[in-house]
């Protein structure tokens, strides 16, 4: 059974989202990402990526450069071309 919220380390909830396959609630834990490490695992700012979510399924995100080169991850809830 999925949780009402997910919390982070310290207990605090995180944002969730409906997995787009599935439908089941699942939250991002890419937290305090820094730029730089994108390129080790083949990513680019401003570009579709994916990576496998909570219940199993691929998810698609956009990293997005924030202040202090930190990386926010904006999910895409639909088809990326």
């Amino acid at each position: 059974m999925v949780p009402a919220w997910w919390p982070d380390e310290r207990g605090k909830p995180i944002a969730t989202y409906p997995c787009p396959r599935c439908g089941r609630e699942v939250a991002s834990r890419f937290r305090g990402f820094r730029v730089e490490p994108l390129s080790h695992v083949g990513w680019s700012l401003f570009r579709a990526s994916s990576y496998i979510n909570w219940c199993g399924h691929a998810q698609e995100v956009i990293p997005v450069p924030m202040r202090h080169g930190r990386v926010s991850f904006v999910p895409v809830l639909g088809e990326t071309r």
